[in-house]
Formats: structure tokens, sequence, C-alpha cells
């Protein structure tokens, strides 16, 4: 792949992460997330199978240019501006495979609704109501902890594999390394790539359980481009209602808008742009802090072009 005129220095390793087939330069970043919202990378690498994932990953860890991993882009907000660095973009793997009694390998690039409509609910296991429409991959699930008030993806995760610049390692996943929606087992420069989990055959019908908690974010929480829940659950208590004892459901700002459904949502409505969110996460931060003293934290993971992963600062 021919060289653009913005890489004026001689690197080596940026050389290798060019030749390669599945390398792009200026590639955009906005159809990758559910916000829709984010400028070209400068490199973005797109492997297609694991193999490919495996080289493509060496690389991406040996170079000191800023560094983002993307899987399902559910719960990215990256700015207009781009990202002046190396992106790795991973692929939509869609492994499973029985290991075991009630214990499955699943790939990481796997769709997530996969693992509740192939798996667990033909099987009757526990846990449907954790794991009930929450978008993205199974790898970026585990990543964040992903989840619902009935639990969360690490609590059926018996062992992880973890690429780190030195190798693969196994992770062995204990209560110990996970909380409410973080985990201890690998880090913003790692890169989960499979998974076991190990489930329990349920006494209740799943399915039911699964038509209840559909139905339920159906009526609950709007749909469009958003990245779910922005802020993270305050211990006992819950962001959407702080920001909506506010009063800022309906709150516009550019082509954003603080859902009416739901207050901890934040709509792109119409073409909105990195900083009309980021004006409406610092709005809600600020106005809940003034008004309950509690500072709400994201949930969103927030991109700058530099490559920073910052949270909102107030205003």
């Amino acid at each position: 792949m021919e060289k653009q005129n913005f890489w004026t220095y001689n690197n080596p390793v940026i050389d290798k992460i060019l030749s390669l087939p599945f390398t792009h330069t200026n590639y955009n970043l906005a159809p990758l997330t559910y916000y829709k919202i984010g400028g070209p990378a400068d490199i973005a690498m797109l492997p297609e199978n694991e193999e490919d994932l495996i080289q493509a990953y060496r690389l991406f860890s040996m170079t000191e240019l800023p560094k983002l991993i993307i899987g399902g882009g559910t719960n990215l907000l990256i700015s207009d501006k781009g990202f002046r660095g190396v992106v790795l973009i991973l692929p939509k793997i869609n492994e499973a495979q029985v290991v075991g009694e009630d214990t499955y390998y699943v790939s990481a690039g796997a769709e997530l609704s996969r693992l509740v409509e192939d798996i667990m609910l033909p099987n009757n296991y526990e846990g449907v109501g954790a794991l009930t429409g929450i978008p993205g991959t199974v790898g970026g699930a585990l990543f964040m902890n992903a989840g619902t008030i009935n639990g969360s993806i690490c609590q059926f995760a018996k062992e992880v594999t973890v690429l780190t610049p030195s190798g693969k390692k196994i992770v062995n996943i204990t209560p110990n390394l996970y909380s409410y929606r973080s985990q201890k087992f690998c880090n913003l420069n790692e890169l989960i790539i499979g998974v076991i989990f190990k489930f329990e055959k349920s006494d209740k019908d799943q399915r039911s359980v699964y038509q209840h908690y559909i139905e339920r974010r159906r009526i609950n929480q709007p749909s469009g481009y958003c990245c779910g829940s922005v802020f993270k659950n305050p211990p006992g208590n819950h962001a959407g209602k702080l920001i909506e004892a506010c009063g800022l459901k309906g709150k516009r700002y550019g082509g954003a808008v603080i859902s009416e459904k739901h207050a901890n949502f934040i709509m792109n409505e119409d073409n909105a742009t990195f900083d009309d969110v980021l004006y409406l996460i610092n709005l809600a931060k600020d106005e809940v802090l003034k008004r309950f003293g509690i500072e709400l934290e994201e949930e969103v993971r927030i991109v700058f072009e530099d490559g920073c992963f910052q949270r909102c600062p107030h205003r």
C-alpha cells in the first residue's frame, strides 16, 4: 500500500502496518459506531479472520502512536476530528462450540444477541434477563462487564483468552476480577479474543423472561442513534432519574437531545456532532452535581482526536 504524505517520518512498524492488505488510511469511523459520529482515522486495520487479527495486533501493540480498538462500536463517542493514530477494527467472527456440559467457547467477535438467542434460550439457561437487548459483541460486553439490573456478563464467564503485547494469556474469571461495568483482566491495549462460558439450567421459562425484557426495553428506552446508557448508575440511585429530576429531559443542543423517554440516553437526532453530545454530557453532570452533590461517571468511552480516553471534565 502506498504510504500517505502525512507520514513524514521513518518508522519501520508503521511501514509494516501500511504494507498489510487489510490496512486503510484516512478511514471514516462514524459508520462503525452506534452514534454515527466520528471523523477519519489516520490508519485503520481491518483483519478478516483470527490469523490476520493476531498478526495485526502484534504490530498494533508495537506502535507508539495513539491506539484504539473498535469492536461493535456500541459504547463509543469519537471526535469529529477523527483519530490521529492506529485503529484496530475487530472482525465479526461468530464462532461458538460446546466444550463441556453446559459449557461453551465463544469468539469475542460474536454478537451478544446470538449468545442469548442461539445458546441461552434454546437450553433454558439462567441469565437471559441480564443480557437481553444489549447490543454489540461478546468481547466488548466482557471488556466493560455489560449487563442490566439482573446481572452482568462476567458472572457467566469461566475463562477468557486475551492477546497481550507479549502473547496470549488465559485468565480464570473469579468475582474479584470484575465489578459494576468494569473488569481487571484486560486493559485498553489488550484484546479479548475468546471466552468460555459456564451456564446453569433454569427452573423458569427463559423465553418468557426474554420476551418480558424485550418489551420492557421497547417501552422504556428510545430507539435511534445513541450509545445506550451514557452514565453509570451511582450506588443506590439511577442516573436517568437524577437527570430527569434536574428538568433535562428533552434538552437539545445542536443535533443532540436528552431523550424524553429515558434521560440517561443522549440521542443523535439530527446530524449531531461530537461537541453537541459532549455539551449535553457535561450539562447533565454539572446539573446533577449542583443539585444532588453526586458526580456522574460516564459509561460511554469518549475518544478525543489525540487518543485520550479521558472522562468529560466539568466546564
